[in-house]
């Protein structure tokens, strides 16, 4: 007569899906690290093209000192 333990198949699916699980957590981080990274580039592509903006709007004015004393008005 042969003894079967069904509790012993149990524990091995147990296993095995806490194994999955854990997998699928680990590519869910993966892909959060993963946007994270991008995000970051995305950011410093913005602040980088905004800041070439505002230069080529706002040019640096030639050959104008700020510490000049300005011109008396000819009478």
């Amino acid at each position: 007569m042969r003894i079967t333990f069904p509790s012993a198949k149990r524990k091995r699916q147990d296993g095995i899906a806490a194994i999955i699980m854990l997998i699928v957590l680990m590519l869910v981080f993966g892909f959060i690290i993963a946007n994270m990274n991008t995000l970051g580039a995305l950011h410093n592509d913005v602040k980088r093209i905004e800041q070439r903006q505002i230069r080529r709007i706002n040019p640096p004015a030639a050959n104008v000192s700020t510490n000049s004393l300005p011109q008396p008005a000819a009478k």
